[in-house]
């Protein structure tokens, strides 16, 4: 597994580098701001991106969106001080796969690094869940808020396909569709599949 860390704070992002490197992961870039990030990124092509949020020149909220939006197979986990559920459903509607606070312990740091490069979607302990689903709208402001590769997926989703066939369609591997699907259900409140694909068409997206 690659991981490229990212955090203005050289004591901290040393730490990070040195808890995952000891932990057997092959950390393959730093940076030290968002602008930064994106051309580590694109130079070492990690699977796996942690991510602070607050940092000078280029934030991690707009990182996180061109990084994804270049690649959406990379998966980038928020490491940050700021654990309110505007910055969580921020930073889950650019395409974040994790959200984790920095007073988290080690443990869990790992933990979420290995199930996000999985395909899973990783909320840290005491980091709130948005509630994304709107009441008594035929259009809600999550769905809305999807974004464009998530639109995507949404429809094909509410169509009965599952996650292979809509990797086939959108020739993407299966991983990142899981991926995707975990973030949508989030989104837009739903407990599995059925429940989104209903939702979904209810609402004519």
């Amino acid at each position: 597994m690659r991981v490229v860390v990212v955090d203005d704070h050289p004591v901290f992002r040393k730490g990070l580098v040195a808890l995952l490197s000891a932990d057997g992961i092959d950390v393959v870039g730093e940076a030290e701001n968002g602008l930064e990030a994106i051309t580590v990124v694109e130079a070492s092509s990690p699977d796996v991106v942690l991510m602070d949020l607050g940092m000078p020149e280029l934030g991690g909220i707009e990182a996180i969106e061109r990084i994804v939006a270049a690649d959406p197979g990379i998966r980038v986990i928020v490491i940050t001080l700021y654990d309110d559920e505007q910055s969580v459903r921020a930073a889950l509607a650019v395409g974040a796969s994790g959200y984790v606070v920095k007073q988290a312990p080690p443990d869990e740091i790992v933990a979420a690094v290995r199930a996000t490069a999985a395909g899973a979607l990783w909320i840290g302990a005491g980091v709130p869940r948005p509630g994304f689903a709107a009441v008594g709208s035929s259009v809600s402001p999550a769905i809305s808020g999807l974004t464009p590769r998530e639109s995507a997926i949404a429809d094909l989703l509410s169509r009965g396909l599952s996650n292979p066939q809509i990797a086939q369609r959108l020739h993407l591997s299966a991983k990142t569709i899981a991926n995707y699907v975990s973030i949508i259900l989030l989104k837009i409140g739903a407990d599995d599949r059925t429940a989104a694909a209903a939702i979904l068409r209810d609402r004519r997206m």
